[in-house]
């Protein structure tokens, strides 16, 4: 294989759903694809997300942004910090969206805004946006071409095919087949979130607006409605709704009030000083109120989630409510969301799902869709992306099936594809990098912290204080607390201190560090004959 002009390598986002970032590199141009976050599947007590490694990714001149769900741009921060003379480009919505988050961050950052119409020129290769549909708008998949127009790579990880969309332009073909007809070698990077569904073709933004007409014209009192408040359009639905049978329209939470504030100062939504009112301009208990609750997916301090166990301090859940979860659980969160449905079914609230009602529709290609944009792009190879490994694994049967004509590659994050002068492929596994953990105020967090944070939570802890004389033979002063411990143990605490005076009987503090540990042990021994477990024990000696 001759040398590689061009050079592919994902650093997140494959293998997982999140932390979207692609790296790209020419002889003389770097730039990322994407900088999103991933929402850790496991219990990592309460860390904010992960981001990719950046540790090894040479310094890139340009961030190209395809839209602006947080696992696209949630990192963003983190690359500007890394690398403080990068360019950022989104779109002008998403490029909102971004510049709120660094505001809220007190780290403003010029953005560079784009349109789908653009062409964005470097000097070893050039990119045409092409408009796609998906649940955000203003939604991108990037088609890059060598300057001999030889070569294309089109690289679309969020999208779906609506034609039926009231609210945007359908995916745009057009551009796509046109800007691509004279290419050789056409590889596609793809979205992968849905291939295991047996929704075959995703339907239309616009089919639910029959369904949810229906059910504001049969509710005689308050609606709440929670879903993503990144989907605009599914928003203007509600509020053109509202509208339509004398309601107001209440956001409520921090996530759904910034992204309609956003769309709103773009001119995105028409009505929303009519029919959109805040939650202090309202009587709570007023029977035409629509409520539109960020927190879908059950998050511990989401709005969604304190309105339903009844901690809201605005708006208490009512059994002559109706409440309506228009959006689908991410793996991983059925049984918050299950949990929270049951707290409302206690109220006697009726609660309405998208497996009952069509008040939901993926974002995502169904496989049929897939096979649509692979009859219109004609790809000589297919990269499956922007899912689990498993989805990966089965989205490449899908193209043996339905495209043979195609090349399926399986393809991981930090492995590289690459790319020779004659066009041919070649994949290079890389070094996997686990993903960075963030808490606090971007603060990255060790991954052994959190195994101690596990231990903490799971077994308690006990903290032991004691005064040692001068002579280092005799303690003086003993006192200890305990956490996380049964009561069992709290109304029991003269009988820990008497094990603690005997034990000091038999021992010497000459030898500071060795005293320490073996006093450590013996007392995670004595809480083990008790509890069964051992907590986590420390101790600190004057």
């Amino acid at each position: 294989m001759k040398k590689a002009f061009l050079k592919i390598k994902p650093v997140g986002g494959i293998g997982q759903i999140g932390s979207n970032m692609t790296l790209i590199q020419g002889d003389n141009d770097t730039i990322l694809i994407d900088a999103g976050i991933l929402f850790p599947y496991e219990d990592f007590f309460d860390i904010n997300y992960l981001i990719p490694d950046l540790t090894n990714i040479p310094t890139p001149t340009h961030l190209i942004i395809t839209h602006g769900h947080e696992d696209h741009i949630g990192a963003v921060i983190h690359v500007i910090k890394k690398f403080p003379n990068i360019k950022v480009l989104a779109s002008p919505f998403t490029a909102g969206l971004i510049r709120k988050k660094l505001e809220f961050n007190h780290t403003p950052f010029p953005i560079t805004e784009y349109r789908h119409y653009d062409h964005l020129g470097f000097q070893d290769f050039t990119i045409d946006p092409i408009h796609v549909n998906h649940s955000i708008p203003e939604t991108v998949g990037l088609l890059l071409k060598d300057h001999k127009e030889e070569f294309g790579l089109f690289f679309i990880s969020d999208f779906k095919i609506d034609y039926k969309t009231i609210y945007e332009r359908p995916f745009d073909f057009e551009k796509l087949i046109k800007k691509s007809k004279d290419l050789k070698r056409r590889v596609l990077l793809v979205d992968s979130t849905n291939i295991t569904s047996s929704t075959l073709k995703t339907p239309s933004e616009t089919d639910i607006i029959p369904v949810m007409d229906e059910l504001f014209q049969g509710a005689e009192k308050r609606i709440f409605i929670t879903c993503f408040s990144s989907n605009i359009h599914r928003l203007m639905t509600f509020i053109s709704l509202a509208k339509k049978h004398g309601r107001k329209l209440i956001p409520h939470g921090r996530s759904m009030i910034s992204y309609l504030n956003t769309a709103n100062e773009l001119g995105m939504i028409p009505d929303f000083d009519s029919v959109v009112k805040m939650a202090e301009s309202v009587t709570p208990n007023q029977d035409n109120v629509v409520v539109l609750l960020s927190g879908c997916q059950g998050d511990f301090r989401g709005t969604f989630r304190r309105f339903c166990m009844g901690e809201d301090s605005t708006f208490k859940p009512r059994k002559d409510d109706l409440v309506l979860l228009s959006s689908k659980s991410i793996p991983g969160n059925e049984k918050k969301i299950s949990l929270l449905m049951n707290k409302i079914a206690e109220i006697g609230a009726r609660v309405i799902t998208a497996q009952e009602k069509m008040i939901h529709v993926s974002g995502h290609p169904g496989r049929d869709d897939l096979t649509h944009l692979y009859e219109q792009y004609q790809p000589t190879d297919i990269v499956p992306i922007h899912g689990e490994s498993s989805f990966i694994r089965a989205h490449i049967e899908h193209i043996k099936k339905s495209y043979p004509t195609a090349i399926p590659h399986y393809f991981l994050n930090f492995d590289e594809m690459q790319v020779d002068t004659d066009l041919n492929l070649k994949i290079v596994p890389g070094e996997k990098l686990d993903p960075v953990i963030i808490h606090g105020k971007q603060i990255v967090l060790e991954k052994e912290k959190i195994s101690e944070r596990r231990k903490l939570a799971c077994n308690g802890s006990v903290f032991v204080s004691l005064k040692v004389s001068k002579s280092l033979t005799d303690v003086e002063k003993i006192s200890f607390t305990f956490q996380g411990l049964p009561t069992l143990i709290t109304k029991s605490d003269d009988k820990f201190r008497r094990f603690l005076e005997n034990y000091f009987v038999q021992i010497s503090f000459k030898d500071m560090d060795k005293t320490t540990e073996e006093l450590r042990i013996a007392i995670r021994k004595y809480f083990d004959q008790i509890l069964g477990y051992k907590p986590q024990t420390f101790i600190h000696i004057l």
